[in-house]
């Protein structure tokens, strides 16, 4: 009874603050950014002025395509937000007292960190899947709106993700995602501060980003080692849901994921949970 008590109160907590939705406006505004600017402006400034131009920024904005950038830019850029959030609740109530409160009502600190870790968790999942929705509402829109650039996608027998698909895109996206929240979650825990648990994963991805493309520029035995980092195998997973389809406009600052190019992804998988389960036990321990 009371760790449901603790479950509802942390929910309770995190609803009422004001930072998720700060998160979830700059989300949209993120996926507006990837449906009108990376497709439909690009898709125009391409057609009016260049005579042999590709037409990734059709299939960008163009539905049922978008759902492919959509989630590769929420891979990229959903961790950053996650961070910002995790850190926040959890380094908050270590600053106000309120996990020495708890303790001392009874409430183990695995407790606490569990019911933190799982409200946190469902907050954000609601935020990025509300992004989405959206950024679908808006390839939706942008699709009836322009000059019917389906005639582009003519090359292209498959008309874009089955429907039956699309839970496994996500589920792959949410998998490449949950590292860099329990990468925060853990920062957060041992240094008890909201800007070392959100910075630190802002500056892994940027260490991280140029580690792997310095290591496989060098290549031989050092290519390897590119497999210590997040993003190797976040990037072999996500390869999956854009294998066969056409090449988009990403607003994550990264190349678009090929499989051809990355490892087996269920490797990748198991090794992204690993991550986490790493980052978990240092947390809770």
């Amino acid at each position: 009874m009371l760790v449901l008590k603790l479950f509802a109160a942390e929910w309770m907590k995190s609803r009422t603050r004001w930072l998720p939705y700060v998160l979830l406006l700059f989300l949209i505004i993120g996926v507006a950014v990837q449906i009108w600017v990376a497709g439909v402006a690009t898709y125009f400034d391409e057609r009016n002025h260049i005579e042999d131009y590709g037409f990734g920024s059709a299939f960008t904005f163009r539905w049922p395509y978008s759902i492919l950038p959509l989630l590769d830019s929420g891979q990229y850029w959903g961790p950053v937000f996650i961070a910002f959030f995790t850190a926040s609740v959890v380094a908050t109530d270590f600053g106000w007292g309120s996990v020495r409160l708890s303790i001392a009502r009874g409430v183990t600190r695995t407790e606490f960190l569990a019911a933190k870790l799982v409200t946190t968790a469902l907050i954000c999942t609601v935020g990025m899947l509300l992004a989405l929705a959206v950024g679908m509402a808006f390839s939706l829109l942008a699709t009836q709106l322009v000059d019917d650039p389906s005639k582009y996608a003519t090359q292209f027998d498959s008309g874009g993700p089955p429907f039956v698909d699309v839970p496994q895109m996500i589920a792959r996206a949410a998998l490449t995602i949950l590292p860099y929240g329990m990468l925060a979650f853990m920062l957060a825990v041992l240094s008890r501060s909201t800007a070392l648990g959100a910075t630190g994963v802002l500056m892994y991805k940027l260490v991280e980003g140029i580690s792997v493309d310095i290591l496989g520029a060098l290549g031989g035995v050092w290519a390897p080692f590119r497999n210590l980092f997040i993003e190797r195998h976040a990037s072999a997973v996500m390869a999956v849901n854009g294998d066969g389809y056409p090449a988009y406009n990403s607003a994550a600052f990264r190349q678009v994921p090929d499989a051809a190019e990355l490892g087996d992804p269920w490797v990748a998988a198991l090794a992204l949970v690993a991550f986490c389960l790493v980052f978990g036990a240092v947390s809770f321990w």
